[in-house]
């Protein structure tokens, strides 16, 4: 970046001159190439008197049958000063320590060919994908991890899946490429007292307080049928299946489901220099806590991040990339720009704003529009082409405030904007930045040529 010039200018100019022969393109839909039959998955949605939702979507092509349970108890439901929390307890009610409660092993015995569980901003999860003929093995499973591990919980237990986090934070981040940086983003973005502000692992002093009947309580109020989604994909009877919900996980006791989240106020806006020991590329993020937002918006934005990855496409080198969620009681828009030799991280930052100017105040190019609405249908056909995929794209619809409308119209609603539309959502909500995070490394890699 000679002088100091964002190269950012110079995609501007080329952007600006597509517009005219986008403009001859056609409507987009025109161009869309999905049809709500590829995007449609049928499914049945009951509520048992526990209060657990309970989606079914038979396919009678289908091998095996995915079962999905997931709790309105990820990150953001930790109570102040205890971090990690939420993850820690995904790890004690994954799998116990005994024959009786090794529901991991009993899955592989049983030719699973997928276990696991995940934490998230807003979400906790048990995944299994097994044999069709393994529905009812799978439904016990999800019963008995909480009518039995859940009460087994004490000091020990925890202390060994307390030492299982910390070592896989070590791993993702402590020993990664900007792994730090990350955990310095949630700090700062997420500041105290946000139950976020230590990220979903946890900082190590905060994880080190959890005790036993923190995890207790953790479980007792939020990982309970009335706080649940349950949805089975595959291939199965659904008349059987319901039998099956209701006499396992359909005989727990409710509990209650949790109220919409209340969060702090992000702070304003400033900009906070992390120094990075691993990497050896300037990166600069720049992060926007926005609140809940209409279909509208959050389509806007979808479409916004996935604009983001073609303003480079390689040049000089540079990696541009945005990440749009949406979670309990707010959002979050993320641009990220990783520059391949040093620079001046004020150079880096002038440049990063210049690619968000191209979405703030440029209607994107017509071919550019089309390729975006292109790709995020192509992420939600690989989605809906595997059992968990489904049960995944179900879960996530349930838990989104537009939840009535049926699967096809809510992935394939983004055809509704143009560029105007992105144009826009972008310019009204990603004005100032909450977070502009520079990541400088230890030791760059130097240039080996001077950028022209």
């Amino acid at each position: 970046m000679s002088g100091g010039v964002p190269v950012a200018r110079w995609l501007v100019a080329c952007a600006l001159a597509a517009v005219a022969a986008g403009a001859r393109a056609g409507p987009l839909a025109e161009r869309r190439k999905t049809t709500p039959a590829q995007l449609a998955v049928a499914a049945q949605r009951t509520v048992l008197p526990n209060g657990l939702v309970v989606i079914l979507a038979p396919d009678p092509a289908a091998s095996g049958v995915a079962v999905w349970m997931t709790f309105r108890a990820g990150a953001q439901r930790q109570p102040p000063g205890k971090s990690g929390l939420a993850h820690l307890v995904e790890h004690v009610l994954a799998s116990g320590p005994t024959p009786d409660t090794d529901y991991a092993g009993m899955h592989e015995l049983r030719r699973a060919r997928h276990f696991n569980a995940a934490t998230g901003l807003d979400a906790l999860d048990f995944e299994a994908v097994v044999p069709a003929e393994e529905l009812p093995f799978a439904l016990w499973a999800m019963a008995d991890r909480l009518g039995t591990l859940a009460p087994r919980i004490d000091a020990r237990e925890v202390e060994r899946n307390r030492k299982v986090v910390a070592q896989e934070r070590a791993i993702r981040d402590v020993d990664a490429p900007y792994g730090l940086v990350g955990e310095q983003f949630f700090a700062r973005l997420y500041a105290a007292p946000h139950p976020l502000h230590g990220g979903i692992i946890g900082t190590p002093e905060e994880l080190a307080s959890v005790t036993a009947d923190d995890v207790r309580r953790f479980v007792a109020e939020y990982v309970v049928p009335a706080n649940a989604v349950l949805v089975i994909a595959g291939r199965f009877d659904a008349a059987a299946a319901r039998d099956l919900v209701l006499s396992t996980v359909g005989r727990l006791p409710a509990g209650r489901r949790a109220p919409r989240a209340v969060l702090p106020p992000p702070l304003r806006e400033y900009i906070d220099a992390r120094e990075e020991p691993l990497a050896r590329r300037p990166r600069v993020t720049l992060a926007w806590r926005l609140p809940p937002g209409g279909r509208e918006d959050a389509a806007a934005l979808r479409l916004g991040a996935q604009l983001f990855t073609f303003f480079v496409d390689g040049a000089f080198g540079m990696e541009l990339g945005a990440g749009f969620q949406e979670y309990d009681g707010e959002q979050l828009f993320e641009v990220e720009l990783t520059v391949p030799y040093d620079e001046p991280m004020e150079v880096v930052h002038r440049d990063a704003e210049g690619f968000l100017r191209m979405l703030t105040h440029k209607e994107m190019p017509f071919d550019f529009l089309v390729a975006a609405h292109l790709a995020l249908d192509r992420f939600a056909l690989t989605e809906l082409s595997t059992l968990e995929g489904r049960a995944r794209a179900l879960t996530r619809r349930e838990l989104r405030i537009d939840s009535s409308a049926d699967l096809a119209t809510w992935l394939a609603w983004h055809w509704e904007l143009d560029g105007y539309a992105v144009r826009d959502t972008a310019h009204r909500l990603l004005r100032e930045p909450n977070l502009v995070l520079h990541a400088r490394p230890k030791r760059p890699k130097k240039a080996r040529v001077e950028r022209q």
